[in-house]
């Protein structure tokens, strides 16, 4: 008796945490760039220029179990992000951008369900150590419990949302960055004669 006992609390504990795993949301965070201008692009000095450095502040979920958005995700959306608004290289880029997710601001309950990010980007010049922006920026998000009638996931789609708009306004404010002078921190190869 005590050994089945212990065999339905096993398999109870091993369906628990197969319910609590879930896939990769980075996929979902990476944003349409829908009314990004991507054939114009950024200045010259930024296309195909900035590499991912740092990202810290996130987590899988928070003290009360409720999602969060780890690092790794963060992480994921952004290179991809960067990459599709021709921005972002996988390494050695002339520009590292550090990220710092601060917070998302999550309800505890509620029906519709709105987060907001906020995310400190800074972007260095990696020979000079110039910084050529830093901004925090906030986006909020919601999802509707028509879309999503369980809560966690509900919260979990208003954490993509807000993530996935706030790297649009990322993308948008690094176009509106004027170009620099390639000179001024980079030897002229043949490569960028050339270009």
């Amino acid at each position: 008796m005590i050994r089945q006992l212990g065999l339905v609390f096993t398999v109870l504990a091993l369906t628990f945490v197969g319910a609590c795993a879930s896939p990769p949301e980075s996929p979902y965070m990476v944003p349409p760039l829908a009314g990004t201008d991507t054939t114009r692009g950024p200045a010259p000095a930024y296309r195909d220029a900035i590499t991912v450095g740092s990202v810290t502040g996130g987590k899988d979920t928070t003290i009360l179990h409720m999602p969060y958005t780890s690092n790794a995700d963060l992480r994921a959306a952004l290179v991809q992000t960067l990459i599709r608004a021709n921005l972002g290289r996988a390494e050695n880029g002339r520009f590292r951008l550090d990220v710092v997710l601060q917070r998302l601001d999550q309800p505890f309950i509620a029906f519709d369900t709105t987060v907001t990010a906020t995310i400190a980007y800074k972007l260095t010049d990696v020979a000079t150590g110039a910084v050529v922006f830093d901004k925090v920026l906030t986006t909020p998000a919601t999802a509707k419990l028509i879309e999503m009638g369980v809560g966690s996931e509900r919260l979990r789609l208003a954490n993509v949302r807000a993530v996935s708009a706030n790297l649009q306004r990322l993308v948008d404010d690094l176009y509106e960055l004027p170009d620099k002078n390639l000179s001024t921190s980079l030897p002229l190869s043949q490569d960028l004669v050339s270009r």
